[in-house]
């Protein structure tokens, strides 16, 4: 290695001397160049005996001044390590993947993945390495030093569209993302989206007040208070940070055309230690790297256990459903233990139109059957809370004295109303055709139940639902849903 270098040394010494005389001889020549003689003459074209171009000469001479600037850097010259002392150690884009492993693995070991990420925020070899990869896959979209820019979002600030503690940002990075949302220009009239842009451009100029229209079809997503919802990526509209624009003719444009942004996955790009590398450059990017990490869930070992995020579908699913399937945001269903057959069905009458929901219009839009069958298998996997005992109580004909209890249990045969429990189950539990009805959301109970009436949601079989509720008064829809969901 030493004669190597020796060599090295020899050889850049003599190309040294080469370059000098090389400018020298150029530099004589331009003195006694003489533009007016003639070298050469052939077939009526006369080569003169001009100069070199000053400029060429100059850039030529710049060149050659700035290499060997460069050399009495950078290491170049046997074992110097020039006056800068670099070392291939300084450079993250030459991270050697065995060490990286190494380091890892070791972190790994055992441990929880809280105390897994903070020890990795202490290892150089495995931030550098991540900061190569970023380079590589991520900087093409949020830049080099990882502030975005317009329509991809910045990753050093505090606005994490889909969470920014480690599992989160891992997640994200495996999966990809695909963040939706709906066009309402053929949903909404032009004035109700005139009124909306208004809206929503005013929400981060003072106190935050509701507003009806956006209740109605735009709080599912961005939630009551217009904070955003991370599960499912939906942005915080009451800061003053807009990745597609903040004009009113971009929040109009957005609102009426809807937006579709996708980030790949690199699940099958990247080895599991590249992307726990990567997520922890990222990390260590922010303000407070240990506030991020505080935010996993308590006591994991996910890592530890070589665990694999959920598939895209499911971690888009999960935004508003919660992995667990009790729900994580204001009207979404639980959707533990209902029948796979079921879910799927539902999942269709969305696709088809026959169920209108916006919001799942546009999740569900890109699902094919396989991960409709996925997301069915998962949820009505789940376990399900208990049912609560129930006894009614009877008077001596039979009759159920409650009148919600009886419209549950026995029906109502004078209004042709059916039991619940005829179709739900005896405990409302619910069947592979009929929803568990037990331990639901009442607001989301009622908010079903009058959709039914109006004709918003449909899709069963003879219109048996659209019937039956025609027959109900509202104050035994409220009473009914307040009931069923304590069961």
């Amino acid at each position: 290695m030493e004669s190597i270098k020796l060599l090295s040394s020899v050889l850049s010494v003599i190309f040294f001397f080469i370059m000098v005389a090389v400018i020298y001889s150029q530099f004589r020549k331009n003195k006694t160049a003489d533009s007016n003689k003639t070298v050469e003459q052939f077939d009526g074209i006369e080569e003169k005996d001009a100069p070199i171009p000053k400029v060429f000469f100059a850039a030529y001479f710049i060149a050659f001044i700035g290499a060997i600037v460069y050399l009495l850097l950078y290491p170049g010259v046997a074992s110097w390590k020039g006056f800068v002392e670099w070392t291939p150690n300084d450079d993250a884009y030459v991270a050697k993947s065995i060490d990286l492993n190494s380091n890892i693995n070791s972190v790994i070991n055992a441990r929880s993945d809280e105390k897994m990420f903070t020890l990795l925020q202490e290892e150089p070899l495995v931030l550098q390495s991540g900061k190569a990869l970023f380079g590589d896959n991520c900087s093409a979209c949020h830049s080099q030093d990882a502030t975005g820019q317009h329509n991809y979002p910045n990753l050093i600030d505090e606005d994490w569209l889909y969470g920014g503690s480690p599992q989160d940002i891992y997640t994200t990075i495996y999966n990809g993302r695909h963040g939706k949302m709906p066009a309402w220009k053929d949903t909404l009239s032009n004035d109700d989206i005139d009124e909306l842009t208004q809206y929503v451009s005013e929400l981060n100029k003072g106190p935050f007040t509701s507003n009806d229209l956006f209740d109605a079809n735009c709080s599912s997503c961005h939630g009551k208070d217009a904070q955003g919802t991370q599960g499912i990526g939906a942005p915080d509209l009451t800061d003053n940070i807009w990745l597609h624009g903040s004009t009113k003719a971009d929040i109009k444009r957005v609102i009426e055309n809807g937006m579709s942004n996708k980030m790949p996955d690199f699940g099958d790009r990247l080895t599991r230690n590249q992307m726990l590398s990567l997520t922890s450059y990222i990390v260590s990017l922010q303000n407070e790297p240990q506030e991020n990490i505080g935010r996993m869930q308590s006591k994991t070992y996910i890592f530890s256990r070589n665990e694999k995020p959920l598939p895209a579908v499911l971690s888009t699913c999960v935004g508003c459903h919660g992995s667990d399937g009790l729900g994580s945001v204001p009207g979404a269903p639980k959707l533990a233990g209902l029948k796979a057959a079921y879910i799927f069905n539902q999942l269709n009458l969305f696709s088809s139109g026959l169920r209108q929901n916006t919001s799942m219009k546009n999740a569900v839009t890109d699902l094919n059957v396989k991960d409709k069958l996925l997301a069915a298998s998962y949820f009505s996997s789940l376990a399900s809370p208990e049912i609560s005992e129930i006894s009614p109580e009877k008077s001596e004909e039979g009759l159920i004295i409650d009148p919600t209890e009886r419209l549950i249990f026995q029906g109502d045969w004078q209004r042709a109303l059916p039991a619940c429990s005829t179709c739900h189950g005896q405990e409302t539990q619910g069947s592979p055709s009929f929803p568990r009805l037990a331990g639901q959301s009442s607001d989301y109970l009622e908010k079903q139940l009058f959709d039914w009436r109006t004709g918003l949601r449909a899709g069963d079989q003879g219109k048996m639902m659209q019937n039956v509720v025609r027959k109900l008064t509202d104050d035994e829809i409220k009473s009914l849903s307040e009931y069923l969901s304590k069961i």
